[in-house]
């Protein structure tokens, strides 16, 4: 096989990743700002450049374009990268970088969270989409409570605190701060809200 044979598939791929990247991208802006209502295929083909036929090739139907763009968000900033940086730390310590994590995220990526959002506060309508949030929560409540279930054995959270009452209290503060945000994007600044939730929630649990 010569180096231009080898060459060729690495260029497809190239040219495949670069094309789904941008039908994606134009997706995601166009959910955040029109819903769910305005994510056509001919609009995200027309907005990435693309025909509508290379959008339906590439992910089939709508749910397999939901599908991928949640992947895609959900393998960029979940807070599920950040669990093995917490392994061996103080509960206290999960709990807040978790936190910290998802404000960092907000800092860096706001588009991409927004996305999340967007798709999130749609996805009452739709059962499988409702169902994987619902998933996607209790995920998200467990890993709190098993950080702060680690501070009350290491002492770094105060033994009285519930761990299941506060994961489902901390998930809910995430959230409310998310809608705010999603209501008011100009006016409202998820970044300090969550900055705010770290510093209360240090302070609330420590013993």
């Amino acid at each position: 096989m010569t180096d231009t044979e080898v060459d060729r598939p690495n260029r497809q791929q190239e040219r495949t990743a670069r094309s789904t990247n941008a039908l994606l991208q134009a997706a995601s802006e166009l959910i955040v700002e029109g819903g769910f209502d305005s994510l056509t295929f001919a609009a995200i083909g027309e907005r990435a450049g693309y025909s509508r036929g290379l959008v339906t090739a590439r992910f089939g139907n709508k749910d397999g374009l939901i599908e991928a763009l949640i992947e895609r968000i959900v393998t960029t900033w979940s807070h599920k990268n950040v669990l093995p940086q917490t392994t061996g730390q103080p509960g206290m310590q999960r709990v807040i970088r978790l936190l910290g994590a998802i404000r960092a995220q907000a800092e860096r990526d706001p588009a991409g969270l927004r996305v999340l959002y967007a798709l999130m506060f749609e996805a009452g309508g739709d059962r499988e989409l409702r169902e994987r949030f619902a998933r996607f929560h209790e995920g998200m409540r467990a890993d709190f409570a098993s950080g702060v279930t680690a501070g009350t054995r290491d002492g770094t959270v105060r033994a009285d605190v519930d761990p299941r009452r506060e994961g489902v209290l901390l998930v809910a503060a995430l959230r409310g701060i998310a809608y705010q945000w999603q209501l008011d994007p100009d006016g409202f600044d998820p970044v300090d809200a969550l900055q705010y939730l770290i510093e209360t929630t240090e302070e609330r649990l420590s013993p």
